[in-house]
């Protein structure tokens, strides 16, 4: 556009010297015509530019972090009148994904419709807007400009990549039972074996409403797992207390782990639980992507002591034999908690991320716990394709 004004500029000046050094008819006809010219193209502008509609389109909402995607920009001149040129621009940092062009200059024909595609792709996972920062309309000598209404961004949900992880000891059992492809994969509602008292992973659908009643508190049954071999995974979700580079370099990190550690698994039949703060109504799954879709939403931030949280959750879920932890850090009060709060020959696995002090994780060692520095595991491998 600067260029055309620079030009349409010159060709003025041009003329204006020359009827200043000899004023001949034509010369004023030919700077008649330039100024009318200007005017005819601004006027058909003002004229078409409310014919224009722009619809966007994502091919698919999901993308492994790293990959990329199609955006689609549709751009349709339903006017006789025609166009020089729609301009888009996108605009990306460090943290929201990135575009393969950051302008893009298409045509309109009259009656005609063109496509603006660009390739998106993040870094970090997480749940983005996308969409045009400004869309420009240009008339035909392209000397004047419009900004056009942009359309309603698009939600791209970008989830964690999955690394093989090193073989996890998780039950034994379980492990030689998880070749039965016939077994049930989840617990039997149809049979209650016992009472307990509600927890709040157990979920409201496992309530005995009758026994909360005549006990004035809230009452669970308890049911067998006809075969059913289950993996708990709690994740620290708190307010990562770090410059916000580090904070979502831990939080890709974790979030990481946690996805491969599902696909580690359900891969190998067991239904999976997964615990963090301010979860609501906990139930088993043995299909990756509906705890993929679970995981890709969950939030990080969240107030409180994670410490109290898993005193908590070791409790709740202290006649189980596989819980996994995804400890942000390692402190004092977590292998007091741990040690404290952790049932005999019960089977815990923490992973760790960044700069752990080696003597905390002695520590859990020493208590028989399996320790996994997930740095170490990005570093020797490289993530699966996306599934």
């Amino acid at each position: 556009m600067a260029k055309n004004r620079l030009v349409y500029g010159m060709v003025i000046l041009t003329l204006l010297v020359f009827i200043l050094l000899r004023e001949l008819p034509m010369t004023y006809w030919a700077l008649y015509a330039v100024l009318l010219v200007a005017i005819l193209s601004l006027l058909l502008a003002l004229g078409s530019q409310r014919s224009f509609s722009v619809t966007a389109e994502l091919p698919s909402n999901y993308v492994t972090k790293g990959e990329s995607v199609l955006y689609v920009l549709s751009i349709r001149n339903q006017s006789v009148l025609p166009y020089s040129c729609v301009r888009a621009r996108f605009r990306s940092d460090d943290v929201a994904p990135k575009f393969n062009r950051y302008e893009r200059d298409v045509s309109v024909p009259s009656r005609k419709s063109e496509q603006v595609t660009v390739q998106v792709s993040a870094d970090y996972r997480g749940n983005y807007r996308i969409g045009p920062s400004e869309l420009f309309l240009y008339d035909s000598l392209g000397l004047f400009r419009w900004k056009k209404q942009l359309p309603n961004p698009l939600c791209l949900t970008v989830i964690p990549r999955i690394y093989p992880l090193p073989s996890l000891p998780l039950e034994t059992e379980a492990e030689d039972m998880a070749v039965e492809r016939n077994r049930v994969s989840h617990a039997d509602y149809s049979a209650a074996s016992d009472l307990k008292k509600h927890q709040p992973p157990d979920g409201y659908r496992k309530i005995h409403w009758k026994a909360s009643a005549k006990r004035n508190e809230l009452i669970s049954k308890h049911f067998r797992e006809t075969e059913a071999h289950r993996v708990f995974l709690c994740i620290d979700n708190s307010a990562i207390h770090a410059p916000e580079s580090e904070a979502l370099i831990l939080e890709d990190q974790m979030m990481d782990a946690l996805v491969s550690a599902m696909s580690y698994a359900t891969e190998r039949d067991y239904t999976v639980t997964l615990d963090y703060m301010d979860a609501h109504d906990i139930e088993p799954e043995a299909d990756f992507k509906h705890l993929l879709q679970t995981a890709a939403h969950l939030v990080f931030g969240e107030s409180g002591d994670f410490d109290a949280y898993l005193a908590e959750f070791l409790y709740a879920y202290r006649a189980h034999q596989n819980l996994i932890l995804f400890l942000q850090n390692i402190t004092a009060h977590t292998v007091s908690a741990l040690e404290s709060h952790s049932a005999p020959k019960q089977n815990i696995i923490v992973f760790h991320f960044g700069e752990t002090e080696a003597d905390r994780v002695g520590e859990l060692q020493k208590l028989g716990i399996y320790c996994i520095d997930f740095c170490s595991v990005i570093e020797k491998e490289k993530p699966y394709e996306s599934r």
